[in-house]
């Protein structure tokens, strides 16, 4: 198997910590700078986003779906509850994946050099995070205290908003911190930490 991913991406990292719970390997191909155009860079995916999974003949976009992929051939019994299609449990990962997806364009912007500061359409950006941020601290209880697909998520969601300097400082989250502290150190988390 071959991934196409970045060191630093949040959505190659739910992937990569997925693999890495279940024992499985791939080839690691680093696309480089995201906001490039380089078409060649991204393999076999027309859209030139991360990750994307090519399984011999088969290629799988977006991160949920590779998710979804490999579980369906590799883990029928779905111990990290990937294939789990409870409306709560949706709602949450639509909520995680807007929080990334909204981060990804303050960074992409701002490396294109796009100004985002007292911009309106970043301004929403920013408050798309900050809802988002307060929705899954009020329904923390969602997420697992043992190792879930779901809190692979949130890991991989809180990690990069402080990589990049985008989680909101004045933003208490105490249950999330405490959802997360229980799973950090798990070998398959914490070796794909970025740096």
């Amino acid at each position: 198997m071959q991934l196409y991913y970045t060191p630093r991406s949040h959505f190659s990292r739910k992937v990569r910590i997925l693999m890495a719970a279940l024992d499985l390997s791939a080839e690691l191909l680093d696309v480089g700078n995201v906001a490039d155009a380089n078409e060649l860079a991204f393999g076999p995916n027309p859209l030139m986003k991360v990750p994307t999974l090519v399984d011999g003949k088969v290629v799988v976009f977006d991160s949920d779906h590779i998710c979804q992929y490999l579980v369906q051939k590799y883990d029928p019994l779905d111990q990290f509850g990937v294939l789990i299609r409870d409306v709560n449990v949706c709602n949450t990962r639509a909520i995680l994946n807007s929080i990334m997806a909204a981060e990804v364009d303050l960074i992409l912007a701002a490396r294109s050099g796009i100004a985002t500061e007292h911009h309106p359409r970043f301004d929403k950006v920013k408050l798309v995070i900050r809802h988002g941020l307060e929705w899954l601290e009020n329904n923390a209880a969602l997420f697992s205290t043992g190792p879930l697909s779901l809190s692979f998520h949130l890991v991989c969601m809180r990690d990069h908003l402080l990589l990049f300097g985008n989680m909101p400082t004045d933003l208490a989250l105490p249950n999330l911190a405490a959802r997360i502290h229980q799973l950090e150190d798990l070998p398959y988390i914490s070796s794909t930490k970025p740096q």
